[in-house]
Formats: structure tokens, sequence, C-alpha cells
């Protein structure tokens, strides 16, 4: 799978939101790019780590919108949130096995979630939102 890359018919038509999805894809592609360079193990960790810092960040400030709005389908985003940073965090605990293709995998991982969760997930609540006036 490629890299997912920024296009509008991603947007979800919340400007702070569209700009955290934008950062999440731009560090994938850093990460794609430190694991396509053969980059050592510590680089790719750290741009894991970053890149789940940040995803971490980003669900906060949805979930922040959620609660603020009374968003009826919270709990089972935040379930969908909780979800991919364990699987995520598990995938980092297996590359220390250094075993080949992880990595990739991980990515490949990375980049359908989240074009599926924006385009499915997000979209749903960004509709939401909307009416509520939130833009």
């Amino acid at each position: 799978m490629e890299i997912i890359e920024w296009s509008e018919s991603l947007s979800v038509g919340i400007v702070k939101v569209d700009e955290q999805h934008k950062m999440l894809i731009q560090m994938m592609d850093e990460l794609d790019q430190a694991i396509r360079n053969n980059e050592s193990a510590d680089v790719v960790e750290d741009v894991l780590t970053n890149l789940f810092n940040y995803a971490q960040a980003h669900f906060a400030v949805e979930e922040e919108l959620f609660r603020t709005h009374r968003y009826p389908e919270m709990a089972l985003h935040e379930l969908e949130h909780q979800r991919f940073i364990a699987k995520a965090f598990a995938f980092k605990e297996r590359l220390s096995s250094k075993r080949p293709g992880l990595a990739l995998e991980l990515l490949n991982f990375l980049s359908s979630w989240v074009l599926n969760h924006i385009e499915l997930t997000d979209k749903r609540y960004a509709r939401f939102l909307h009416d509520c006036g939130v833009t």
C-alpha cells in the first residue's frame, strides 16, 4: 500500500482537524522515508514515537469537540481511538524484534487505518459538528 496523500476529498471541513490530519499524513510519510532509507532502528522508533504522540494529541482534540457538543457516537469513536493506540503500540513493541518487513507492515496498518478512519468515522462526526456550527 502506498502512503496516503492529503487531498480535499479527505477534508472534514473543520480547519483544526484538517490541519492535524495533514500533519499525521506528513508524519507517516516521514516514517515511510526512514524505513525506505534504512535508517537505524532508533531513528525509525523516534519518528514512530512522534507520530503516536501526535495522534494521541489529535484524538484529544476530537474528543474535546465531542464532549463540548455532546456527540451521540462519542463512546464508539473514542473506542476506535483506544484500539488504534493499543494496536499501534503493540506494533512498536514488536519492532524491536527486527523482523524483516514489520516496519512496512506497520506503515500499511497506519495508512489504511487513518484513511478509513477519516473517510468513514471522522466524516460522520463532521456532519454532526457542522450542524452545531463548528468549522
